[in-house]
């Protein structure tokens, strides 16, 4: 019994000095470091790619065959930049698996991996020259018979102080993970190990900013595509899109058959919590069990709840799907339900979503045939309720997602009061594959009968398409309506009121074109017939074009651009023709300043972000012509009339005629028209004027816009060929022209005769009168002569108002 041990001995004895020598001779003899202008030729040949290891190949042999590689970089394909670096690299092998042609790597150690992966707008990244390609995979020489095949271990690896960048320029996002540290247990067919992973994530599109955490226990089966992790705990912090203080964490146990694309979940929750502005989330979805496999679909009953808080209003939804069973190729869940609800002090409104799923996972099929969805509740006094009934069909593989016979009637609350009834009918389609949604539905909103067709020819950014046609629409009746102050006991200043910004900030993102019809519109009490506008809308443009009216017994053409920047800006023209404006701007503002019909038009342009201040920057030109009207607030013949009263100051002992203009004055006219140029606005016109059958009347001076006031003077000249019409004072003053100051804001304007200008013009028709003779030869003379003619004006003057004041 000894003899054989002691053979064994020697034997194995024999063996560990061989191996020992071997190494020696090989640690003697063999310097990696040699190798290294090999390989990095080899990379160059291969790759296009520069690979430096600039330290020193360190070598160890026992207990493990290892290798420390130190610094380590590769620049990008066919370029000196740098693509990745490696502070440091070691690895190491066990001796005995390599006689039985098994690599068992011991341990993997990488410190302060650097990389930056990209992916350009063609698809292509930065780094497909170094995955390996399907050609090269399906040509790989075969092993020869009777060889054992190689076996890939690894017993661990440890990732260290990693930065890994990814620039996506196809979908313009960014990415990189920090501090990256990951700790695996071994990696082999069939063997089970644990994983750890932590990293600081950031990114743009969408917005991210946190910490990451992964653990949890794996078995990879590569052969068969078959994966399993178990004891799962995955944790985010940090804020995501609009969301800040963001806690997600995902946990359970998963099965994983990539070939097939089958899986099975068990026990597994996702939850989240956060912070939106001031709004507060709370969601926890629970999968007990979930398996769809080759030979079966089951699953145990699903459960989900959300809940948001947002000052006085609670949104909260439940979701649930109860047990069923089925096959991959037949299966059917009897009902589903999602209900939602939303409460605050003055809305307590639900929605109840259910209906029954039918599917075949193989074909990718999905159907609810019952479809539904039901309201209730109500805003105030005011009672919510109506059903949607929208059957829905999904083939997932070519990526169409459709609903038919879609029908709604629905009693929801009016912004402006009351309820509103909407019925209708439609259908919708969803092409996942062309990125593209088609919707069409009609119906009745209250007594509006409409026809819409919608469309989306993109999903991000969305680009939206529309036609409208309306028979009849009253935007008023769904406005809100301001809200009135209560009275209170005792009497106290009202408040300034705070003017509210013009937000145009949802034209940065939205891309539209289409056009509406209306056939009879009410909006802002303006009354139109046989609307039609065209819109488009992009790159933070808003352009209106035509917009094409009957309006009030004429019709309106034009067009509306407004463009969202720091500050807004607007430009506006527009061409009224035979408009009866009075009744226009009575609808309009309420006032009717302006009677008359004809012609208006419009070329402005103007910024800002209030209301006020785009009043104030009002810049370009505008033109009126109207016919067989009135300008109400003024009484410019009676205003001729009251010289009776202003000639005993003529006389020295009258004081200046003046007043303030009623709203039922009014002078009439048979043709008025006038130009404007505005700036800063202010309208400036050079060029009035207005003709009836007792007046003539030119004027000039501004409109100020901004302020709400007038400063404008209109001469007034009695008929020259008048044969006793207006009364015996105009009779005695005809072809006087008698200048009209206009002033004071628009609520309340000031007039006053301007007598002086008034006796101007008197002493230069008598000039005129006594000299005679071309312009120039009146000019000469009257330079002359004034000097006596003033002495005389006030005299005559007098003389010839005498019979008006009957002395």
């Amino acid at each position: 019994m000894r003899k054989p041990v002691k053979i064994v001995l020697v034997t194995v004895a024999t063996l560990l000095l061989l191996l020992v020598a071997g190494i020696a001779v090989i640690a003697a003899r063999f310097d990696p470091n040699d190798y290294k202008p090999d390989l990095v030729r080899m990379v160059q040949e291969k790759y296009q790619r520069k690979l430096a290891i600039p330290g020193t190949i360190q070598l160890s042999f026992f207990p493990k065959l290892g290798a420390d590689l130190g610094r380590v970089t590769l620049s990008e394909r066919q370029g000196t930049t740098e693509f990745a670096a490696v502070d440091r690299v070691t690895l190491s092998l066990a001796l005995l698996p390599l006689l039985s042609r098994q690599f068992v790597v011991d341990k993997i150690r990488v410190d302060g991996l650097q990389a930056k992966v990209i992916r350009f707008k063609d698809g292509s990244t930065s780094i497909d020259d170094l995955l390996p390609k399907e050609e090269e995979k399906s040509t790989a020489p075969a092993q020869p018979e009777g060889n054992t095949a190689v076996r890939l271990d690894i017993d661990g690896i440890h990732l260290c102080n990693a930065r890994i960048a990814i620039d996506d320029r196809q979908k313009a996002r960014t990415m990189e993970l920090r501090n990256a540290d990951l700790t695996t247990g071994k990696i082999a067919e069939g063997a089970s190990g644990k994983l750890q992973f932590s990293a600081d994530i950031s990114a743009k599109n969408p917005d991210i900013n946190g910490k990451l955490s992964i653990r949890a226990g794996y078995t990879p089966r590569w052969s068969q595509q078959h994966y399993t992790v178990t004891d799962m705990d995955t944790n985010f912090k940090g804020r995501l899109a609009d969301f800040s203080d963001l806690s997600l964490t995902l946990s359970g146990n998963a099965e994983l058959w990539l070939a097939t694309g089958r899986f099975a979940l068990d026990r597994l929750r996702l939850s989240a919590t956060g912070k939106r502005a001031s709004e507060a989330i709370d969601a926890q979805v629970d999968i007990p069990q979930l398996a769809i496999t080759d030979a079966q679909v089951r699953a145990a009953k699903l459960t989900g709840n959300a809940r948001l808080n947002a000052g006085t209003r609670t949104t909260t939804a439940h979701i649930e799907l109860p047990s069923f069973e089925g096959t991959p190729q037949a299966f059917r869940i009897p009902a589903f339900v999602i209900d939602s609800t939303i409460k605050d002090d003055k809305l307590d409104a639900r929605a109840r979503l259910s209906g029954p799923v039918t599917g075949d996972v193989d074909k990718m099929l999905f159907a609810s045939p019952g479809l539904t969805v039901n309201l209730s509740g109500k805003q105030e006094a005011t009672a919510i309720s109506g059903n949607i009934s929208a059957p829905l069909s999904a083939n997932f593989k070519t990526q169409i997602i459709s609903i038919s016979k879609l029908v709604a009637d629905l009693s929801l609350p009016n912004p402006g009061g009351g309820a509103l009834q909407l019925k209708a009918n439609g259908n919708a389609t969803l092409d996942l594959g062309k990125k593209s949604a088609t919707a069409t539905l009609a119906g009745n909103l209250d007594q509006s009968r409409f026809d819409l067709r919608l469309g989306m020819s993109e999903f991000s950014p969305a680009a939206y398409t529309f036609q409208v046609g309306i028979d009849q629409l009253d935007v008023d009746r769904y406005r809100r309506k301001p809200a009135t102050a209560k009275p209170s006991g005792t009497a106290s200043p009202a408040p300034t009121p705070t003017e509210p910004p013009i937000d145009l900030s949802a034209l940065s993102k939205l891309r539209a074109s289409g056009n509406l019809r209306i056939g009879a519109l009410k909006i802002a009490n303006i009354r139109g017939n046989n609307v039609r506008v065209d819109l488009r809308a992009g790159a933070g443009k808003l352009d209106i074009n035509p917009i094409n009216a009957n309006l009030y017994g004429g019709s309106v053409a034009g067009s509306l651009s407004v463009v969202s920047a720091s500050p807004n800006r607007f430009a506006l023209r527009q061409s009224l023709s035979g408009v009866q404006v009075g009744p226009l701007l009575k609808d309009a503002i309420g006032k009717d300043p302006i009677e008359g019909s004809g012609n208006v038009q419009l070329d402005v342009t103007t910024s800002g972000n209030l209301v006020s201040q785009l009043k104030k920057q009002l810049a370009g030109t505008a033109r009126l012509d109207l016919r067989d009207g009135a300008i109400r607030g003024v009484n410019i013949a009676q205003a001729v009339r009251s010289a009776k009263a202003k000639i005993g100051e003529l006389r020295g002992n009258e004081n200046p005629q003046g007043g303030t203009a009623s709203t039922a004055e009014k002078t009439d006219f048979s043709e008025l028209s006038g130009s404007f140029r505005i700036a800063n606005g202010i309208a400036h016109n050079e060029d009035l004027v207005i003709k009836s059958p007792l007046v003539r009347v030119s004027g000039s001076g501004d409109i100020n816009i901004g302020e709400d006031r007038l400063d404008y003077v209109a001469r007034t000249t009695v008929v020259s060929t008048l044969q006793g019409q207006g009364g015996p004072e105009l009779q005695a003053l005809k072809g006087l022209t008698v200048p009209v100051r206009l002033s004071g804001p628009f609520s309340a304007i000031g007039w006053r005769v301007d007598f002086a200008g008034m006796a101007s013009e008197l002493a230069k028709q008598k000039l005129e009168e006594k000299i005679g003779g071309s312009k120039d030869d009146i000019k000469a003379k009257a330079q002359q002569s004034i000097d006596e003619e003033k002495a005389k004006v006030r005299d005559q003057f007098k003389d010839r108002l005498k019979g008006l004041l009957g002395k």
